[in-house]
């Protein structure tokens, strides 16, 4: 309410909750100017619901903030303040609500400026080549996130009525027919999102989520 307006946030969450329930069968719940409170509440209603046979997917297009003294990155919902960061909803709040989490695979994607600060408390991701790389880990636990850029701003235009990350994002879902797994989403993305604008996506694994060397899956319906 009190921050510059951003051109493209709430096309971007609608139009992707619209690919991921109708291309690949999620259950979508979709907030758009939501408040810290009701963004954190959503988690708890999550944590509640979710069954370690289920797959949560968490998308925020936002503000983002950095914190330089606290070394700390924010996102920043309706009710944010630039200068009070009492409604800011820090990095570790949402690493917390991921490892409290019971569903077997968590993915969360952050389009955002400095969306980079999530994966310092990450280890790379490194995919094998092996045939039965997708056999093994859709078994095992991953909490991952993606990112559209590092540590810097990250335009919400340029992607024809969305942001770039958002347009290449639901590119690369529309054009899958089968299965992709996060690494290969970040690798086509990372290519895609840094030559149409001056970003780089980066992706990793959460530490001490109960991550378990596995990876999110998206599968066409």
């Amino acid at each position: 309410r009190l921050l510059s307006d951003l051109e493209t946030a709430c096309n971007d969450a609608n139009a992707i909750g619209r690919v991921l329930e109708d291309d690949y069968g999620f259950d979508v719940t979709l907030l758009t100017d939501a408040t810290r409170a009701q963004t954190l509440q959503t988690f708890t209603k999550l944590r509640r619901q979710v069954s370690p046979r289920d797959n949560l997917l968490i998308y925020f297009a936002g503000h983002g903030w950095l914190d330089k003294d606290a070394d700390e990155g924010y996102w920043l919902p309706v009710d944010a303040l630039d200068d009070d960061f009492a409604n800011w909803i820090s990095n570790s709040s949402v690493i917390s609500a991921v490892r409290a989490m019971q569903a077997k695979h968590v993915m969360v994607v952050a389009d955002s400026c400095f969306s980079g600060t999530l994966t310092r408390a990450l280890d790379i991701t490194i995919r094998e080549d092996a045939p039965s790389y997708l056999t093994k880990i859709v078994t095992k636990k991953a909490r991952t996130v993606l990112t559209s850029g590092g540590l810097e701003p990250v335009t919400d235009v340029g992607g024809t009525g969305h942001s770039v990350f958002a347009r290449k994002f639901m590119n690369a879902l529309q054009e899958n027919q089968t299965v992709i797994d996060g690494h290969s989403l970040f690798e086509e993305l990372k290519n895609s999102v840094s030559l149409a604008a001056y970003q780089t996506p980066e992706y990793g694994n959460i530490r001490k989520a109960g991550h378990d060397g596995g990876d999110f899956l998206f599968v066409r319906q």
